[in-house]
């Protein structure tokens, strides 16, 4: 049924590029051959999505080691677009140098920010310093383009194929069970599945009970929270905004009734949209 869908959909898909990165993996198993149009940064695949450039755009959202991509979270609360689906991607990240280059000759790694935090022991081992680049992909190719024969990159498998790098090793995260989520924005959301899931946004209004008195809306209605995240709202100190996943389908009767109680509660909503729920 999944590779039904997959090759079904069709389309330009927005990704952060170069290639060879996760979001390109994560397109890959969005769409079985997808039209692939690289952004620069997360703010441009908004862009593609919203003045219709490509019919959807992939995101990475949270990652189960480093926690949840801020700049992404902002996007949602300012852009118009939907949630059209997720991904979860496991991430193998991998070390990557030229041929002939052994552990002891890696004076420094290179990589995206996220994937050096998540591989520190590797680096302590190495005794080596680091050097942040924009993508992991951008570290591999950096590798290959500037020749660089003391140097290695944590990147994805892809990008070892890609710019025909050795593999030294593979899976040097520190934590093995290493996930990330990925949203694909559209222009609208999913249609109902039946197994479904709506990601929303929420102001509270600044008085006691206001965070008990939403809660209690979903705990009435019988409807699961599968995510509920806080985070400052930027408008004033003590000010948080609150990023919301529940089961169910935004057009569902119960969840309907439950997204227009919470209009009243709050100070602002905002509705994502619904897709289908990753099992």
């Amino acid at each position: 049924m999944l590779e039904s869908k997959r090759a079904q959909r069709q389309g330009k898909i927005a990704i952060l590029g170069p290639r060879g990165t996760f979001s390109e993996e994560a397109a890959y198993r969005f769409m079985t051959s997808p039209a692939l149009v690289l952004a620069r940064d997360l703010e441009e695949i908004f862009n593609f999505v919203i003045n219709g450039e490509v019919k959807f755009g992939v995101i990475p959202i949270e990652n189960s080691i480093e926690g949840s991509v801020h700049l992404a979270q902002e996007l949602l609360i300012k852009r118009d677009v939907k949630v059209y689906s997720e991904i979860i991607l496991e991430i193998n990240h991998c070390l990557l140098t030229l041929e002939g280059v052994s552990l002891k000759d890696i004076k420094e790694v290179i990589s995206h920010p996220q994937a050096l935090a998540q591989c520190k022991q590797l680096i302590r081992d190495l005794g080596a310093k680091t050097r942040n680049a924009p993508s992991t992909a951008d570290a591999a190719r950096g590798i290959r383009t500037k020749k660089l024969k003391n140097s290695a990159a944590i990147a994805p498998l892809a990008s070892a194929r890609l710019y025909n790098l050795k593999v030294l090793k593979e899976n040097v995260q520190d934590v093995k069970e290493n996930k990330t989520r990925f949203l694909v924005i559209s222009q609208t959301d999913h249609k109902p599945t039946g197994k479904d899931k709506t990601s929303i946004i929420l102001y509270l209004r600044n008085r006691p009970g206001a965070l008990y008195e939403a809660l209690k809306i979903f705990a009435e209605n019988g409807i699961n929270l599968t995510k509920i995240e806080s985070r400052p709202s930027r408008r004033a100190l003590g000010d948080y905004v609150f990023f919301i996943d529940l089961d169910g389908h935004r057009k569902e009767k119960n969840i309907k009734e439950v997204l227009e109680n919470l209009r009243l509660t709050t100070s602002f909503l905002k509705v994502l949209g619904s897709y289908p729920r990753v099992e």
